[in-house]
């Protein structure tokens, strides 16, 4: 399943909503780990068929971010049944597919 990019708020809870399992990339273009991330990112996606992935850019959707005190970039949050279920800071590939397995 390709990355989704959220344009807004409201995208952002309507998709969280419609998956059991939800793994997000806050980003933001001037982040340089973040640029390194997003090919993996991508690359998970595509692995891990079962799993919606999202890209929330915080110069875009700010607010999304705040919510969830997104406070460092890149951050994986990943969900399971619209709940928070691990976090996952900085250009860690290792740390954020185990964070993807265990759901």
């Amino acid at each position: 399943m390709p990355v989704v990019s959220i344009d807004d708020s409201e995208q952002f809870y309507r998709m969280l909503n419609s998956h059991q399992k939800v793994v997000v990339d806050f980003t933001a273009s001037w982040c340089g780990p973040c640029r390194q991330m997003s090919p993996i990112f991508s690359d998970l996606s595509g692995t891990y068929g079962d799993v919606l992935f999202l890209a929330v850019d915080i110069d875009k959707v700010g607010g999304v971010a705040r919510d969830y005190n997104v406070t460092s970039l890149p951050t994986f949050k990943v969900f399971y049944g619209r709940h928070p279920y691990n976090t996952v800071i900085g250009a860690n590939r290792p740390g954020l597919e185990y964070a993807i397995q265990s759901l």
